[in-house]
């Protein structure tokens, strides 16, 4: 399956929009010999959804001149990332399933692809960049040079052995260069939307996602209880799985004050809300922890963002164990949520990342 005239070849993840396109493009012009892959996953919005991506897909490689395989995967992608996403939300947490999947479904598969058609490396449309650290012989993930669309946050889970096999043509690109290469090449993607939206989630609306996929689980949840944060009863919920933290609606009563989501205590199917102040934390444990760029360190600092679209903030970071971290804001943030990803920056380089399990006030921190 070599390509003995130029690179290679190598595998591109491709779902039929502009930025994989243009990544399986810049690739083929770089010497490569790209083989597009589409993978047919489980999607909320049925079969001719899924048809239509892939339909876009096959047409756009063959503008493009290359091979194009469409894979299967579709109980894998509901059996692992669905059920984990319904697993975690139903335990209280508020996950990332793109993050999840980026490890244990996309670059699983890609790279067994990659082994069985003799390909050196795997690639897709991530606005991110890949360095090689020549001291440390560590592959670094460093963001794209695009802020506006560094997709850096969702692949920190990925290992060495992942990266070391991938390559990211878009990372030092902006979009509008990528839309300009589109047009050249006449690439039509004027149909089509951007979206940050959950894939198997209808408009990222999680709750009739549950009621709908399993509604037996759902049922099981009966009404709960709605407290301050000294324990008393303020009322009752439908079930702590219709709530998330720092969440201000939803509520059966009202309040003199505005009331949000401080705590979701799902083995007791207890909800603690209170005033925007005490959704402020000092720090937050960190566990699953990935050393992307660095070797693990017992003490380290940088700026850390606690979800997607957050700006980030400056902390000091501590090891627990060979699992968990403990990390301390220079200035408060708000509604810190267990299950989500919070990745550790230094300067563009993302140093590490991990899976919020609670918050912290009043932290103790060993300057020892």
């Amino acid at each position: 399956m070599n390509n003995t005239s130029g690179k290679g070849t190598i595998i591109v993840a491709m779902s039929g929009g502009v930025d994989s396109s243009v990544a399986a493009y810049l690739l083929k012009k770089d010497g490569y010999n790209p083989i597009g892959i589409t993978f047919k996953l489980w999607c909320h919005e049925g079969a001719d959804h899924i048809d239509a991506i892939i339909h876009r897909a096959e047409k756009i490689s063959r503008q493009l001149g290359i091979e194009h395989r469409t894979v299967d995967i579709e109980k894998e992608f509901e059996d692992t990332v669905v059920h984990q996403f319904i697993e975690e939300y139903l335990a209280g947490r508020t996950p990332n399933p793109c993050v999840f999947c980026n490890r244990v479904i996309k670059w699983r598969y890609l790279l067994q692809i990659a082994e069985e058609l003799r390909a050196s490396y795997v690639a897709t449309g991530h606005y991110v960049r890949i360095v090689k650290n020549q001291n440390s012989a560590r592959y670094e993930i460093h963001t794209g040079l695009d802020p506006q669309k560094d997709q850096s946050y969702v692949l920190w889970q990925l290992s060495q052995e992942m990266l070391s096999k991938t390559k990211f043509p878009l990372g030092t690109l902006h979009k509008s260069e990528v839309k300009k290469l589109a047009d050249e090449l006449g690439l039509s993607f004027s149909e089509q939307k951007e979206s940050q939206d959950v894939c198997f989630l209808p408009d990222n609306d999680y709750r009739d996602f549950l009621n709908r996929y399993v509604p037996e689980k759902v049922a099981a949840i009966s009404r709960g209880e709605l407290l301050d944060e000294q324990g008393n009863v303020l009322g009752s919920h439908d079930g702590f799985y219709n709530f998330t933290i720092g969440q201000r609606k939803g509520f059966k009563r009202g309040f003199s004050e505005r009331k949000y989501v401080k705590q979701i205590i799902a083995d007791k199917n207890q909800v603690i809300i209170s005033g925007n102040d005490s959704l402020f934390s000092d720090g937050m444990i960190l566990e699953g922890v990935n050393w992307v760029s660095e070797n693990p360190q017992a003490k380290t600092d940088g700026v850390i963002k606690i979800r997607y679209n957050h700006k980030g903030v400056r902390c000091h970071v501590e090891e627990i164990d060979s699992d968990r971290l403990q990390v301390r804001f220079e200035e408060r943030q708000r509604a810190v949520t267990p299950g989500q990803s919070a990745v550790l920056y230094r300067g563009d380089r993302l140093v590490l990342g991990g899976i919020i399990t609670k918050s912290i006030n009043k932290l103790i921190w060993n300057q020892g």
